[in-house]
């Protein structure tokens, strides 16, 4: 049973529900405070996960052709649009500029980082569930304060969270014989780029379309495959 993928659902639904509940009761110098913490926690997991890439190449490749990928599929752009209509059907009306971005970069930190796209398939692999609790109480905090300034949304972004998540912890075991340690660890590495820069994101230092480079996930399989053939 893909238990680690419930709990870390689980977190973020309830963490966005509290959130929600207790709304303005957050002093927001706290909420300012903690988004800047949970910033810094994404940029240091982003680093953890950045060096233990293998073929650096492969990764900056990966990063480049999955943008322009992305860019031209203007995915972040769609997102932001079926939200903001998914938002007008919902209590609240509406979305500002800067809670659209905050759920955005919310849906790719809780979804997309490398330690919960590798967890969920680790989970599937050997049925440890460790990296995917320890995710969850990250998640949870950060749910309730990104609850409290965008609402009732950030809770349901646990219906993709767990979609994605059991998908890869069923068909980890499929894709773990086609898989090398190489390849693993340059998918983690682009998964770490991405959770770095969705932390500059919420920190405020700089914006990024980081949706937009979440093809790069896929692609850093084949050119870390190609990379590792190539004889030097």
């Amino acid at each position: 049973m893909p238990i680690g993928v419930f709990i870390n659902g689980a977190a973020v639904l309830t963490g966005g529900i509290i959130g929600a509940l207790v709304g303005n009761r957050i002093p927001k110098r706290i909420s300012t405070a903690l988004t800047g913490i949970f910033g810094l926690s994404a940029i240091t997991m982003g680093i953890t996960l950045i060096v233990q890439l293998n073929a650096l190449t492969a990764v900056v490749m990966a990063l480049i052709l999955g943008t322009l990928a992305g860019e031209w599929l203007n995915m972040e752009s769609a997102l932001a649009k079926g939200l903001t209509g998914l938002a007008s059907k919902l209590p609240g009306g509406s979305l500002t500029k800067e809670n659209l971005d905050n759920l955005i970069s919310m849906i790719i930190l809780f979804c997309f980082s490398g330690t919960g796209l590798f967890g969920a398939i680790n989970s599937g692999i050997s049925g440890d569930h460790s990296i995917l609790i320890a995710k969850s109480v990250m998640d949870f905090f950060t749910a309730i304060i990104f609850g409290a300034v965008t609402g009732y949304l950030i809770g349901a972004i646990a219906i993709p969270q767990v979609i994605l998540g059991c998908l890869l912890f069923f068909f980890g075991n499929l894709l773990y014989p086609l898989l090398t340690d190489y390849m693993i660890n340059d998918f983690k590495a682009v998964g770490g780029i991405i959770t770095l820069t969705v932390g500059l994101k919420i920190s405020g230092i700089r914006h990024y379309q980081v949706l937009n480079m979440v093809p790069a996930l896929i692609l850093v399989f084949f050119l870390s495959q190609l990379w590792s053939r190539m004889p030097f």
